[in-house]
């Protein structure tokens, strides 16, 4: 078995202390629950097999000296996109960079003005939002349609956005966070279409591109077009390397590559982080893609669970369709809950540690977000701790 639990204990890290800090009396445990904590998109799995033995023996050999985007980096960068998103790169359009969040930072730097607006669409990953507002530029949203379980663009709304001149910049997140939306092409190409017509700058976040599930395609933004275009990957999500804040970024565009690397030497980057280095060798392998479709159908497997749990005994719960990634977009606004009556109910009630729904904005509220890629064992417990909140709430009669 290649998918294995991981321990967070005494390692620093920040889930491991904050789950320690509730389960030592922060929260007060309803008799005959235990904590589950399922709160922010770090996976509660070992990373692949195949990562962890290189990195043992990096770490044997003793250097972890500045470390340079080499050859072999950039083959094992244009390999796996290659397989993964069936893009043809040549090493200078891989730019090295400190992680997605920076690479935002360092876009909206180097494309916009202050007081320029980013669109993006909503609900939307906060840090997104917070790097907007940082830089003093306007957060502009795009509110998706939610529609009988299911998210759209709404595309009418989007083209009034970017017609507005003072809007300079389009980020995009597929797979999306926190609804788990994959866009489809034809979304992919009217949104490229509308950002061109107005000059904009796309930044696409594509950090969950390696995790799709099965029947359905995923459609790298660069397939559709390579203008005026930034297309972010990592090892983060897909490899659970969230700790390394490291990142690849795709820039096929020849003029905007040499903007952002004008502006990223002023941010000064440094050298790549000699673990990810070695890392991303080992993870970009036929090993480290079984590993990804092992996770994959673990995730689908819960994710299935969790469908059919909530349909036969909470059904005022509706979990999103997962497309993409492993974190699930719970819908409970049928609880008729506001959004402390929801956090009370989850962590009080419950004993399930989350993300609530608006932290992502105000589309988020009545939501909640959790991340599934856990041993079925833990899903399980969850959802009966769960089901006896909600029959203790007077739901289930």
């Amino acid at each position: 078995m290649i998918v294995e639990s991981a321990k967070r204990d005494h390692i620093g890290n920040m889930k491991g202390i904050a789950e320690r800090e509730m389960s030592s009396g922060k929260i007060e445990l309803v008799e005959g629950n235990e904590l589950v904590y399922l709160s922010g998109a770090e996976m509660d799995l070992k990373t692949a097999p195949v990562i962890r033995k290189s990195l043992s023996d990096f770490a044997e050999n003793g250097l972890y000296g500045y470390t340079v985007q080499d050859q072999r980096y950039n083959e094992a960068v244009r390999r796996w996109m290659a397989k993964t998103r069936s893009l043809k790169l040549s090493g200078e359009e891989i730019v090295v960079t400190t992680g997605t969040i920076s690479a935002v930072n360092t876009a909206i730097k180097a494309f916009t003005a202050p007081g320029d607006g980013i669109v993006l669409q909503s609900p939307s990953y906060y840090r997104f939002d917070r790097a907007i507002r940082n830089q003093e530029r306007n957060v502009v949203y795009n509110p998706m349609i939610c529609e009988n379980g299911n998210y759209r663009i709404d595309f009418d709304h989007l083209a009034k956005c970017c017609s507005v001149p003072e809007n300079r910049m389009l980020l995009i997140c597929s797979p999306h966070n926190p609804t788990g939306r994959i866009f489809t092409r034809k979304e992919l190409e009217i949104m490229t279409d509308l950002a061109q017509k107005n000059n904009m700058i796309i930044f696409c976040d594509e950090i969950f591109g390696e995790m799709i599930m099965d029947g359905y395609t995923f459609h790298s933004l660069l397939t559709v077009s390579k203008k005026g275009i930034i297309v972010s990957t990592s090892l983060g999500k897909c490899f659970n390397f969230t700790g390394v804040n490291q990142a690849n970024l795709l820039i096929c565009d020849q003029a905007v590559r040499a903007e952002f690397k004008v502006q990223q030497k002023k941010d000064h980057i440094g050298s790549i982080d000699p673990f990810f280095y070695n890392a991303l060798c080992a993870a970009y392998t036929e090993a480290g893609y079984r590993w990804i479709r092992e996770v994959c159908s673990l995730v689908k497997r819960n994710e299935e669970l969790i469908r059919r749990f909530c349909a036969a005994k909470m059904p005022l719960i509706r979990p999103v369709p997962l497309q993409g990634g492993f974190i699930l977009w719970m819908d409970m606004r049928g609880l008729g809950f506001d959004e402390e009556e929801l956090q009370q109910f989850m962590e009080r009630q419950a004993n399930v540690i989350g993300d609530p729904g608006n932290e992502y904005g105000s589309c988020g509220r009545g939501f909640y977000r959790l991340q599934i890629a856990a041993q079925e064992k833990t899903i399980r417990q969850m959802l009966e701790q769960m089901k006896k909140a909600y029959e203790r709430g007077g739901f289930g009669k």
